[in-house]
């Protein structure tokens, strides 16, 4: 198999879009922060701002995140501009290293 028929592959096991997350907050879908210790859901979502916020199991509600800045964030991983680990997110947008690692790998972005 060539490069291309690999990037492809490993890109289709990646869900990461605005409607996945709007799934995932209608649906209560949960998901571990990267460091595995805190569990998540989105909770709240903004059309007009097309942002939205986590919550952990403490109860405690996240500010709000841009999906613009998540999906540079995304592409940056996947173009292997920087690699999926919270230390190296928390650079782009601080404070959300480990919930931004943590989506990602939920949605199948570690695949990389």
């Amino acid at each position: 198999m060539g490069i291309m028929g690999r990037i492809t592959e490993i890109s289709s096991n990646c869900s990461f879009s605005w409607e996945k997350i709007k799934e995932m907050k209608d649906n209560e879908i949960k998901f571990w922060a990267a460091d595995g210790l805190s569990l998540l859901r989105i909770v709240e979502i903004d059309e007009k701002q097309k942002s939205f916020y986590v919550v952990n199991q403490s109860g405690k509600i996240s500010w709000p995140l841009k999906y613009q800045k998540l999906e540079e964030v995304h592409n940056k991983i996947h173009n292997g501009e920087i690699i999926l680990r919270s230390y190296e997110i928390d650079k782009l947008v601080p404070t959300w290293g480990n919930y931004i690692a943590g989506l990602f790998k939920h949605l199948g972005c570690d695949n990389i």
